[in-house]
């Protein structure tokens, strides 16, 4: 049975409160694991306090790795987070036992590794899952950026570090790593909220029309060879009463078979498509990329550069000073 939690506010798309949530405890777990790493017992009673917030690490990262690379949803699984608490109970539990060589203990030790394990593995791929042939290239090579460098630091500070043999400099590698992985996460959490994600769509209660092929080729057939994208705020309806067809069919199509999250996106990918060809084309080299960005459709420039450089990665002027460079 699936148990699912509001998120943060209650509203559809407001993610960011809960990347600030699990990068707060993130956060402070890796000061407590730093604190307990460098200082030991010179804490005195909040030494083991100290280890147990430290040891929550993995989980929270795991989270924050989850908040910052799912859809935002209205509701959200409740399961993760039982997860971790669960991890925190056991070291917790574990801190506080007398004896470790028990059959209870070894097993809850080693069901704690088990745990820790499967969410650093978890985190690492989770930025993947999202990937697929429509991603802008700006979200991709972030989320490739990320994945390559939280996996670097499994590798030294896991792989690597584990087991090294004693030197002046081993017991800093993993504070290190914890410093570095906390610097990253706040840069990322800084990229999400100038770059926040769509929300996910909700379950599509209704089946696609009979024609939703024929329809989704028509509707192609518009926006590619007849250019009804460069209509300034061409709306749902625009392209219904051109096909004689429901708007809700246009939408179906435009989120099933066509594969766009939505028509604004939709929309906007044509209008960069051709803009793109305009900027490669030295006979526009004298157009000025505000006029390109009106011909393309778009009613001013600032939307026009935010698209542009979203399904590129690179600005208008950067696309064609580079084909001017190469000519």
């Amino acid at each position: 049975m699936r148990v699912e939690v509001q998120t943060a506010m209650g509203r559809p798309g407001r993610r960011w409160p809960e990347t600030y949530l699990y990068g707060g405890l993130f956060a402070a777990a890796i000061t407590a694991f730093c604190l307990a790493r460098l200082l030991g017992q010179r804490l005195g009673p909040a030494s083991d306090l100290m280890a147990i917030a430290g040891d929550a690490t993995c989980g929270w990262s795991w989270l924050l790795v989850r908040a910052l690379f799912q859809p935002p949803r209205s509701q959200r699984a409740v399961w993760p987070l039982i997860l971790v608490l669960t991890l925190v109970a056991i070291g917790a539990a574990l801190r506080a036992s007398v004896d470790l060589a028990t059959p209870l203990s070894r097993m809850a030790l080693n069901l704690g590794g088990l745990i820790s394990s499967a969410m650093l593995v978890m985190a690492t791929l989770e930025p993947l899952k999202g990937l697929s042939p429509r991603t802008p290239r700006s979200e991709r090579r972030f989320r490739l950026a990320f994945t390559t460098g939280y996996g670097a630091l499994l590798v030294v500070a896991v792989l690597w570090a584990n087991g090294a043999p004693p030197a002046p400099w081993t017991p800093a590698i993993k504070p290190v790593c914890a410093l570095a992985a906390l610097v990253g996460m706040g840069a990322a959490i800084a990229y999400r909220r100038r770059h926040p994600l769509e929300p996910a769509r909700a379950a599509r209660q209704a089946p696609l029309p009979a024609n939703a092929e024929d329809l989704a080729q028509a509707i192609r057939r518009l926006m590619a060879d007849e250019a009804l994208y460069a209509q300034p705020n061409l709306r749902v309806a625009d392209l219904a009463r051109r096909l004689g067809e429901p708007e809700y069919k246009i939408t179906q199509c435009v989120t099933g078979p066509l594969g766009f999250p939505n028509f604004s996106q939709m929309t906007n990918y044509f209008r960069i498509e051709e803009a793109k060809r305009r900027l490669s084309d030295p006979a526009c080299d004298h157009l000025p990329i505000l006029t390109l960005s009106y011909d393309c459709g778009f009613g001013s420039i600032g939307p026009f550069n935010r698209a542009f450089k979203a399904q590129t990665g690179m600005t208008p002027q950067a696309l064609r000073k580079g084909h001017r460079r190469t000519a």
